[in-house]
C-alpha cells in the first residue's frame, strides 16, 4: 500500500509490474455488492470508515467521492495493463444505477430548493432570502438577504442545506415534544385591556346599546383568546398528530417539510433553524459553508 496512490486503489507494484492487491479487491468488491444491493455512497463511505479499512498508509479515512471514484474506474474490469478485480456486468450495473441514482437526486434537490426559495427567510432581520449562484466559486450556492439595510449572505450548498433540514426534519419526528413552542408571557395584552375599559367605561354611561356592547364582548373575548395558549396547543396537538405518522426520512420530502413547517432561517455563522408551523423553533448553529456580512 502507497502512502500516495499513483495507480488506482486495488493495485500495487511487484517487480516492475501493477498487479491486483488482493486485500483492496476484497474492498472493491464489498463495495460493488453493497451499492447494487441498495447502500448510498455515504452509507458504504460510512461503514468502511468505522472498519477502519485503510485507504493509504496515511489514512483510513473515507467519503463518497472516494467511494464514487472506485465504482466508476472502468480499469476495475481489466485492460492491457490492470488486471481484472469485477466482472463487466457488475460494473455495468453499477454505473447504470448511480446515473439514475444521481438524477432521482437532482430531479429531489430541485423541487426542494424550489419550495425553500418560497420561504427562506434571514435571521437576523426576518426579509426573505434570495438564492444565487456563482459557477465559479467552489460552494456554488449562496443566499441573500434582500433587505438592503442588512444584506448578511450564507453560502451553502443546496445538497448541504438539504442535508440539514432533513435532519432537522428527523429530529421532530423522532422527537415530537419538540413541535411545542416556548410558553407565551402570561397575562391579557394591550388590547385586550383597552377593549376592557372601554366596555366598562360605556356600561357606566349606560348609553351603549346592546348589540354593540355584545360586538364589543365577542372582540374581547376573540383577542383573550389570541393572547391565551389555546390555539397554540390545539396547533401542537394537531402537528404531533401528523409527526406520529411519519417516518424518518434519508431525502428530502416535501410533504413532510410543508407539514410541519412555516419557514427556514438562514443566519450569521451559518445557522440553519426551522421555525414550525406551532412556532416551536430548532435549528444547528454552523455548518460547512460561509458567511458574509
Amino acid at each position: 500500500m502507497k502512502k500516495i496512490r499513483y495507480i488506482p486503489y486495488g493495485y500495487t507494484m511487484q517487480n516492475g509490474q501493477i498487479v491486483v492487491d488482493e486485500a483492496e479487491a476484497e474492498v472493491i468488491r464489498g463495495i460493488y455488492d453493497r451499492y447494487v444491493s441498495g447502500d448510498s455512497l455515504k452509507a458504504i463511505a460510512e461503514q468502511l470508515t468505522l472498519k477502519r479499512v485503510p485507504y493509504t498508509e496515511k489514512t483510513a479515512v473515507w467519503d463518497k467521492a472516494r467511494v464514487a471514484r472506485i465504482l466508476q474506474n472502468a480499469k476495475y474490469t481489466g485492460s492491457d495493463d490492470y488486471d481484472p478485480i469485477v466482472d463487466e456486468a457488475l460494473y455495468d450495473r453499477a454505473v447504470s444505477l448511480k446515473t439514475a441514482r444521481q438524477r432521482n437526486t437532482f430531479e429531489k434537490n430541485h423541487k426542494g430548493i424550489d419550495l425553500l426559495r418560497t420561504c427562506t427567510r434571514c435571521a437576523v432581520c426576518g426579509a426573505p432570502m434570495h438564492r444565487r449562484v456563482n459557477s465559479k466559486l467552489r460552494i456554488r450556492e449562496s443566499w441573500e438577504c434582500t433587505n438592503p439595510n442588512c444584506g448578511i449572505r450564507v453560502r451553502i450548498s443546496d445538497n448541504h442545506l438539504l442535508e440539514i433540514v432533513v435532519s432537522l426534519l428527523n429530529r421532530l419526528i423522532e422527537n415530537d415534544a419538540l413541535l411545542v413552542p416556548k410558553r407565551k408571557q402570561s397575562g391579557t395584552s394591550d388590547r385586550a385591556n383597552a377593549i376592557s375599559q372601554e366596555i366598562m367605561e360605556q356600561l357606566r354611561q349606560g348609553q351603549a346599546e346592546d348589540s354593540y356592547i355584545i360586538q364589543r364582548v365577542k372582540e374581547y373575548a376573540r383577542q383573550l383568546y389570541e393572547d391565551s395558549d389555546a390555539g397554540t396547543a390545539l396547533a401542537v396537538t394537531l402537528a404531533r398528530k401528523r409527526a406520529s405518522m411519519m417516518q424518518r426520512q434519508t431525502d428530502f420530502r416535501p410533504d413532510y417539510f410543508t407539514d410541519l413547517v412555516d419557514h427556514v432561517t438562514l443566519g450569521l455563522g451559518g445557522a440553519v433553524h426551522l421555525i414550525t408551523k406551532t412556532e416551536a423553533e430548532i435549528g444547528v448553529e454552523d455548518h460547512d459553508g460561509n458567511e458574509d456580512c
